[in-house]
């Protein structure tokens, strides 16, 4: 990165922590019943057929989100092509590694291998995956998504997704944060 380029990530960094910023933070929805139990940093079983297409929690007031979020695209790079699958099968234990596969007629997208320590850790509970990119599209500046992954009592995949962000939009510093709640249910 060229010294002007750290300089104004610098400055755009200085001015979003002194700057009040934009958030929006859901709660669990308790209509979508218990969490499944895990302690501290061991793996919660996350093994299931699920369904790809889920539900968003939306916020006492907020606006409904028209499209579905999608199981698969927290795994695959390809979203668009695993959007199209209507199940994700997710097997091995936690503890040591999960295969992601994507079920339908068409199966165009090869099954993944994730490992732990490697592309996910296991968290307070949670089986935490995080991914962070460097942005230049209406804004430029550094986002960093963090997904939560449990089951609830009836089986169902529950996602908690939590992002933060800080840039420059023209010469404006800005920044925020967000945490969202998605639901999978099992496929049958």
């Amino acid at each position: 990165m060229s010294r002007s380029a750290s300089t104004a990530w610098f400055l755009a960094l200085v001015a979003a922590v002194v700057m009040p910023g934009c958030s929006s933070h859901g709660v669990y929805p308790v209509e979508w019943g218990g969490l499944s139990a895990a302690e501290g940093d061991s793996c919660p079983s996350v093994a299931g057929v699920y369904q790809n297409a889920g539900e968003r929690a939306v916020p006492k007031g907020g606006s409904p989100q028209y499209s579905p979020p999608h199981l698969s695209s927290y795994f695959f790079a390809d979203t668009a092509a695993a959007a199209r699958e209507n199940r994700v099968r997710i097997t091995g234990e936690a503890d040591v590694a999960l295969r992601i596969e994507l079920l339908d007629e068409q199966a165009s997208v090869e099954p993944r291998l994730l490992l732990r320590q490697e592309h996910y850790r296991c968290e307070d509970g949670w089986l935490l995956l995080e991914t962070s990119r460097w942005m230049a599209e209406q804004a430029s500046g550094f986002e960093s998504m963090a997904y939560r992954f449990r089951k609830t009592d009836d089986g169902a995949m529950v996602v908690r997704v939590s992002a933060s962000a800080v840039g420059v939009v023209f010469v404006v510093p800005v920044a925020g944060s967000s945490t969202e709640w998605h639901r999978f249910l099992p496929a049958r």
